[in-house]
Formats: structure tokens, sequence, C-alpha cells
């Protein structure tokens, strides 16, 4: 039993030039459309893959690209020339001068004209009658389209041209339901026809002739080429009966109006919120915007659920064209661990108690929480988890903790990783820290902090590396001898001592969303490196199969031709003959005997081999889907930085309650300032300054100093 009729894929007019200019083989064309057949814009893709694969030079892509967009053209402009004939505006010999002109323009390089637009401009046609054919093509007219059509219109002739050289499945809206120009065809019957091209309306002029049969304006109507939902006679007979229809119309054709679709939607039921930078209120507080304590949620809880996406449904205008509609997205829920995909796919679920994590790499988990007995040594090792970690005691020197959100007693020397954030009771002693969250603490001493939100310290940094991509706040005590990193600035009760290093403080800029893309594109490359590395070794164990294929169809011959000489010779022996005839006729059935056996042990070989290059390929197959969906978790992981990054602009302010003494440095995105003299309860900013001549009218910036 099948799932319904297959639908075969279109072949996009660059793929059959390409085979026909003999670049490419039929064999190759499939391979390409197999490949892309799940693609957006299968020419696109196939483009793409050629120039991947070194099936087609770029140049030669090109060329093909500019051919099939001509020939595209060129389709439509016979059509727009047929229908022209059709309705009677000329006649077949206008036609074909036209598209003669057209074609000459093309030999020569020029840029060609639409041939409505030159009979426009020779009197053969109106304005009117043009636009209502390329209505009817779903094509629109060229604005300021006049008698001078292309000669003014020409920079606009670019987008025209590329709506022209686009595909037939190309989403189009119906155009409001005006009504064309009247015209009349039959009998003294007036024929108007909507806008939309969706609705065909008949009324009776003074001239109307009573005695007109319907099927004759059944034809009429098929000769202007309205095809598309016709009334039937019986109706069409009434309307010619009816005296009401001299002030009334009659809709005698109606098309199949197409239906919109609708993208699928996902509501989430926890804050998804990776993370809102904390910024500082003028008395240098972190203002903080985080989503705060998640919450614990039961086995079973439903996290989110999806509004399925509504498939657009084309329609069918009068002329018997498709008409199609904007094509609507859908959203796949994406979890990890702990959650789980609910029967009829719609709702995500939590598959254990635990804590919701939205990732950015869009991906939902639910973690459960680690509980450690005491301090992270030698006795419990490096500690991995997929979920929330509680130190119930000291992570020691050497000694990693990786988890969502980890709490600890103290870090001395020890490694952390979080997905989210941090939080030591006591201090940071020779840490290094990496966190896509906040860090908590109540002091940092020469430690290296890596973290996408903000640094919040009790008392002190001494001798430490801070990149922050929220606020960094030292409430009631000192920056000393330190480079901090900020985007949302810096607050602190004093900064730098008599005796310590001076600080160097950025502040407005995100060295944490600049790290964390850079290593997001080395790992894209890396990635796509290793599905064409797959793909080759795919395509080589695919032409194996096809080599072997080939063999068994050499030996499959050999034995049919093998049994065909036994039976000859069969035939022969049983014919009176002498002894040494005989012997010589045993002779040579054993050799083809034995040929034929040996055909079928190298086919039975080749099948083992086959199958075994089905099994490899099946395991490629596995894993070039998983390096896919990787890469698109790295394109989602990448757009939701870059969009984190834009909705949370850079604060460059720092902000002393107390001291800020010489010779620490501080840095803007444009500017910098030394401190020279010791300042006290100071807030410097970053702020544009008048261009002068020397900037060469740019935008100049400084640091400005105030006390507050």
């Amino acid at each position: 039993m099948t799932d319904g009729p297959v639908k075969k894929a279109v072949v996009p007019l660059f793929g059959t030039l390409a085979v026909k200019n003999r670049l490419i083989t039929d064999a190759d064309l499939e391979t390409g459309l197999d490949r892309c057949k799940d693609a957006s814009d299968l020419e696109e893709a196939l483009r793409s893959y050629f120039l991947s694969e070194e099936l087609i030079s770029k140049k030669n892509i090109q060329r093909l690209a500019v051919a099939a967009k001509a020939i595209s053209i060129r389709q439509k402009e016979f059509k727009f020339g047929a229908i022209a004939v059709s309705k009677g505006f000329i006649n077949k010999s206008v036609l074909e001068l036209a598209l003669e002109d057209q074609e000459d323009d093309l030999k020569q390089g020029k840029k060609p004209r639409r041939i409505g637009d030159m009979m426009v401009e020779a009197g053969l046609i109106t304005e009117s009658q043009r636009d209502m054919i390329l209505k009817m093509q779903n094509r629109k007219p060229k604005p300021g389209n006049g008698d001078n059509g292309d000669q003014n219109g020409s920079r606009d002739a670019s987008a025209a041209e590329k709506k022209e050289g686009a595909p037939e499945k190309e989403a189009v809206k119906p155009d409001p339901p005006e009504l064309l120009p009247p015209e009349l065809i039959i009998g003294g019957i007036q024929l108007q026809v909507a806008g939309d091209l969706m609705a065909a309306f008949l009324t009776k002029t003074p001239e109307f002739d009573p005695d007109v049969p319907a099927q004759a304006i059944r034809e009429a109507l098929i000769d202007r080429g309205i095809v598309s939902g016709l009334a039937a006679d019986e109706l069409i007979e009434g309307f010619v009966r009816s005296s009401g229809f001299k002030t009334q119309s009659f809709r005698v054709a109606k098309g199949i109006r197409p239906i919109e679709g609708k993208d699928a939607k996902v509501e989430f039921f926890f804050n998804t919120d990776y993370l809102k930078a904390g910024g500082m209120d003028e008395e240098g507080n972190i203002d903080f915007k985080q989503r705060g304590e998640v919450p614990l949620v039961e086995k079973g809880t439903v996290l989110a659920e999806k509004t399925p996406r509504v498939e657009e449904r084309p329609g069918l205008n009068l002329y018997g064209e498709d008409v199609h509609m904007v094509p609507s997205k859908d959203k796949p829920l994406k979890f990890g661990k702990g959650a789980l995909l609910s029967e009829d796919g719609f709702k995500l679920l939590a598959g254990v108690r635990g804590y919701p994590k939205y990732s950015l790499g869009g991906v939902v988990f639910v973690h459960e929480e680690y509980t450690t007995g005491g301090d992270v040594d030698y006795e419990t090792g490096h500690i991995e988890f997929d979920g929330k970690v509680n130190v119930k005691g000291c992570i020691k020197s050497g000694f990693k903790v990786r988890g969502s959100d980890i709490t600890a007693i103290e870090l001395d020397g020890g490694i952390v990783e979080a997905d989210g954030d941090l939080k030591v009771a006591g201090g940071i002693n020779e840490g290094k820290i990496y966190a896509r969250g906040n860090v908590y603490a109540k002091f940092i001493l020469s430690s290296e902090i890596i973290c996408m939100g903000d640094v919040y310290v009790e008392k002190e940094i001494v001798d430490s590396t801070i990149d922050a991509g929220g606020a960094c706040s030292i409430i009631r005590g000192k920056l000393i001898s330190s480079k901090v990193s900020a985007k949302m600035g810096l607050a602190a009760q004093n900064i730098g001592t008599e005796m310590g290093a001076p600080s160097v403080i950025k502040v407005g800029y995100d060295a944490f969303t600049a790290r964390e893309l850079a290593q997001n594109k080395s790992k894209t490359a890396e990635t796509k490196e290793e599905i064409l590395k797959l793909e080759g070794k795919k395509a080589e164990s695919g032409a194996k199969k096809d080599a072997l294929q080939q063999d068994i169809s050499k030996l499959a011959h050999v034995q049919d031709r093998s049994q065909l000489e036994q039976a000859e010779i069969r035939k022969q022996m049983n014919d009176p003959a002498g002894a040494a005839v005989r012997r010589e006729l045993e002779k040579k059935l054993e050799a083809l005997e034995t040929s034929a056996r040996e055909a079928e042990e190298s086919i039975d070989r080749c099948f083992t081999k086959i199958d075994a290059a089905d099994a490899l390929i099946k395991k490629i197959d596995r894993e070039i889907h998983r390096f896919e969906t990787l890469l698109e978790n790295l394109t989602e992981e990448r757009n939701n930085l870059t969009r984190w990054s834009r909705d949370n602009p850079g604060k460059p302010q720092v902000l002393v309650e107390g001291a800020l003494l010489s010779g620490n440095r501080i840095m803007g995105k444009h500017s910098d300032l030394t401190v020279d003299t010791m300042i006290r309860h100071a807030r410097i900013t970053e702020v544009l300054a008048q261009s002068d001549d020397e900037s060469g009218g740019r935008p100049a910036y400084r640091m400005k100093v105030d006390n507050y």
C-alpha cells in the first residue's frame, strides 16, 4: 500500500540546458535533483551543487543562468502574443515581426523590450489591452509605462526582468478585483473580466441579439482564453432569456481562489529569553533584567505547544493558470535531553522533574540536579552533567565541572563550563570560568572569566581577566591590576591602589559575542567540510555500486550466452556422430558450464559488495544528517547571538563611588582615556563630540568625566 501518487519533480530549465549543452549527463542531473529535492529554491540549489561538485564551472553556470532567463522571458513573450492574436488585437504577421525585432535586440546584446511595449509604441495595441494581457499572465506592467515605454523606464528594467525570469511557481497575491475594460464578444454581449482574473461578467447592450445560442457564447469565451469555471449552458440560456441583465451583470465564469497559508507558531510556557544583559542605574547598581530563578517543573508538564502550519492552496484563474500564494513556513519543535514530544507531535513535555532551559540553538532541555556531598577533587573526579550541579564544597585545582546552572561554596583553581549561571558563595581563586549566564562571587582573584551575562562581585577583583557581555559590578570593593571588558558598563567602589599595577577597562564593546561568533564561524566551516567529505565518500561508494551493477549486467550476459550455447551443443550431441566429435562437444559443454558457474559466483560476490556499499551509503547518510542538524543548530545559534547583541546595545560607562587612581586606562568603542590624576565620585562615559576638520568630517568621540 502506498501513501499516494509520487509527485515527479519539475526539472528547472537551467538543468535541461546543462544536459543539452553536454556540460553534464542525464545521470548527473538526476543525482543533482535527488540531492536538492528538499531545497526551497531547486534551481539555486542545483547551481550550488554542480559548482561544489565541480561538474560545471562558475563561468558556465553564469552562461546557463543567462540563457535560461532569456528563454523564460521569450516563452512568456510568445504567450503574450498568442493571447493578443486570440483576442483579435493583432494578427500573426504583426506578432512575428515584433518577435523578430526582439530577437534582433537579444542577438546584438541589447536589453530586450517587451513586445507589448513595442506594440503600444507602434500604435498596434492600446496600453489597457497590453496591461490586461500582462495581468492574465500574472505579470505586472512596468511603473511609468506609457507611449515611450522602456525609454523612460529603463531604471526599472532590472527589477522587471528579475520578475520575468522567475519560475512559474513564484508566489503571487491576486490584484484587487477591479474590472478590466469591457469588450464586445458576440450578439451584442459585453464581457468584463475582474482585475484579479477570478471572475468574468456578461451584460446586454442595446444591440443584443436574443437569438444568440448559449454554445456560441461559450465558444466566444473559450476563444478569448476563458476556460475555467464556465457556467453551465442552462444558466447561459437563462441569461439570454432574462430581461434583467440589461442593467445587471451575469457572472459567466468563476476561478478558484487560492487560500493563503499560515506559518507554524510555537508558544512556550516558560521564559525563553536566554539572557537579557543587565545595565547599571545612575548609582552603579546592576539593573537585572534576567529571568530570575528557573521554575522547577514536574514530569509531564507541557513546556511548549505548536500550532501547525496551514499549507497554502493554489488557485486557478479564468484562463486555467495556477495562482500561487506565498509558501507558509514550518517551525519544528526542537528538544534535547529531559524533554520529549507528545503523541500528536504538537507539544513538548518534561520527561523528568527538573528545570526547563531554552538554548541559543533553539533546543528545549529539562535539566535534573546533581548534588555532590562535598568537594570536587580526586574522590569525585571531573563532573559533567546535563543539568544543574550543586557542589556542597570547593571545586579544587585542576578539576572541571560542566553543567547548566552551577553553584558551589568555593572555587580554588577549578575549571567551570556553565550553560547558565555560576554562583559561588565564597571566592573564585585561580579559576577558569566560561558561562552563558551570570557569574556571582564574593571575590575574584587571579582568574579568567568569560561570560555572556553580568559579573557581580561583593568585595574585589584582583589580577584577573574578565570578558562580560553584560555589566561588571563590584559592590563594596576594589578593582585592582585587572583587565575588564564589560559591554554594559562597570561600577566599583574604588579602582586601583598605590602599589598595584593599573587596570585596563573596556566598556561598550561586546567581546563575548565577537568571541562566540568567531568560534561559531570556525565550527560551521569544519562542519561543512565534514559534510563535503562524507558526500565525496558517498559519491565514491555510489560509483563503485554503479560499476558493480554494470559488471553484473555483463556477467548475466555471459550466462545467457553460455546457456544458449549449451543448449545448441546438447542438440548436436543428440545427433548421430563419431566418438571424437562427441568428446569434443563434451569438452566444450564442460567449459561452458564452468564459465557459467564462475559467472554465477562472480554475480554473487558483486551482490554482496553492492549490499556492503548500500550499508555504507546508509551509514554515511546518517552521518550527513547528523552534521546537517549540527549545521542548522549553529546557524540558529549565530542568528540568536547576533539578535541578542543587537537587542542589548552596549553602555560605555564607568562609575566609581570612591577613588579612581591615576594610571588606569578606560576604553570605549571609539575612544579611550588614561587617568592622569586621582578622581573621586566619577562617572566616565563615551560621548559623541562635535566633528572637526582634523577628523575629516567623521564623527569624533571622547571620554567625558563627570562628578556625581
